[in-house]
């Protein structure tokens, strides 16, 4: 259920009956609720909308009419024909995403006669709409103005106030810029950590969505980084330490390392997001042929290297990375599908030390570029993208992309988690040099086994 400054009703949203609109009987209309015997036009149904979510929320109910004693209440429920109400749904919901710039969240609830305590005749039904208070203000209308609710009128007010439309537009930018800093932020590394490499990947739900209705457990948050009823199909790689913390959940792979560093973390808030914070294992070039020396990819990419006087260099290895975003992104796939989250999902990333390092994978593709095309270097201390993260500029995951059948064997799932993060992962490769274009890309996808992706995922806009 969306928060709402003003809440009518005792039971939520989805189990409201007779019972709860008969409490209007002593609700008057004014700043959050707004009586309506019928429908109304589409572009009336975007001022309401609009006026409600500019100033502090509330509700649009059809097809219930006001006591005459001018006491504003609701006097009468005669409803509205059952066949005119997906007249009206459709008409709300024309009128929230073509009549209003941002578009508004709201919910809606019928309710169905015949309902005694309320004279609500069989055929008859009550629309209810909640818009809550916005924070993405101010919504413009159609017609180019502002409208915003008024206690005393019926109507939405057209805004003129010069104070006003700037606390409506400051409202919407610190939010937006609310938003930045959480997507941007990164946590503070120990000392003896704070020049290693590092990626941070945020998933985020679309705040233009409906949220789901459930929320995740502790309880089943650590059955899915723990995995321990075995009940997570897919690409996994548990993450035995959990805990709780402001707002959320935190996940950690220790094993055999000191707890007190910073280490593989899933942080889960409640709200929907998360982010993965990854290690990238850092080698001058000498330490690299040793610890990769069985590697046929790697002793050629060393070869390179020395052929072209690079023994100083450093090496960030990517060859994991695909990986551990499979297995993370895995993670927060089931976390969206334990809280029915239905919304469409965007995603930015940093990453941070990575200045003067040359990336690696295991990929033949890789090395024949790097034959022809010399050894590619990370030109960027640090790198955020986008820079100033919003709805508008980040990437999205498609919720069609995660449809998850827990059923079906290991095999026919394991794509699942890479196709969704596909998007990401091709921006992180490009912005470090390891994939110049979308082609490049697929040929080291294929390079890892993984070739079913490229059937099904597509290049990302921009």
């Amino acid at each position: 259920m969306l928060n709402y400054s003003f809440f009518p009703f005792k039971n939520i949203l989805e189990e409201l009956d007779g019972s709860d609109l008969s409490l209007l009987r002593d609700v008057s209309e004014g700043w959050y609720i707004d009586y309506k015997v019928q429908g109304l036009k589409i572009s009336d149904y975007g001022k309401h909308l609009a006026a409600f979510s500019n100033q502090y929320g509330g509700w649009l109910i059809i097809g219930v009419s006001e006591k005459n004693d001018g006491s504003r209440t609701a006097g009468e429920f005669p409803g509205v024909e059952k066949s005119e109400v997906a007249k009206i749904t459709l008409a709300l919901r024309e009128a929230a995403s073509a009549h209003v710039n941002p578009e508004v969240l709201y919910e809606e609830k019928v309710i169905d006669g015949p309902i005694d305590e309320i004279n609500l005749a069989k055929g008859k039904s009550i629309v209810v709409v909640g818009i809550p208070r916005s924070v993405a203000t101010p919504h413009i209308h159609s017609s180019g103005r502002i409208y915003r609710r008024v206690a005393d009128q019926s109507k939405p007010k057209e805004e003129t106030d010069r104070y006003i439309l700037d606390e409506l537009w400051k409202r919407g930018n610190e939010h937006q810029q609310k938003n930045v800093m959480h997507l941007t932020k990164t946590p503070e590394l120990p000392e003896c950590q704070s020049n290693s490499p590092w990626a941070y990947i945020f998933f985020k739900p679309s705040e233009r969505q409906l949220p789901p209705t459930k929320k995740l457990s502790f309880d089943e948050f650590v059955r899915i980084v723990t995995n321990s009823d075995n009940s997570i199909v897919g690409v996994h790689a548990p993450l035995p330490a959990a805990h709780s913390a402001l707002n959320g959940f935190v996940a950690r792979q220790i094993g055999d390392n000191d707890p007190s560093l910073a280490l593989l973390t899933i942080r889960w808030w409640h709200d929907g997001s998360v982010r993965f914070d990854i290690p990238l294992n850092l080698y001058d070039l000498s330490n690299f042929a040793k610890t990769h020396e069985k590697n046929i990819y790697a002793g050629q990419y060393c070869g390179i290297a020395y052929e072209n006087q690079c023994q100083d260099m450093k090496i960030v290895d990517y060859a994991m990375f695909v990986p551990i975003i499979g297995a993370l992104t895995n993670c927060y796939l089931h976390m969206l599908k334990a809280t029915d989250d239905q919304r469409d999902v965007f995603s930015c990333f940093t990453l941070r030390n990575v200045f003067h390092t040359s990336p690696f994978v295991d990929s033949s593709c890789f090395i024949d570029r790097i034959k022809s095309l010399s050894l590619p270097l990370t030109m960027d201390r640090e790198i955020v993208l986008p820079k100033e993260p919003t709805e508008d500029n980040m990437f999205i995951h498609k919720a069609e992309l995660r449809k998850l059948n827990c059923s079906i064997s290991n095999d026919e799932y394991q794509t699942v988690p890479y196709v969704f993060a596909t998007p990401l992962i091709y921006r992180i490769f490009n912005s470090v040099g390891l994939a110049p274009d979308w082609d490049s890309f697929v040929e080291d996808i294929e390079a890892w086994g993984l070739n079913k992706i490229n059937s099904i995922a597509s290049p990302p806009n921009g």
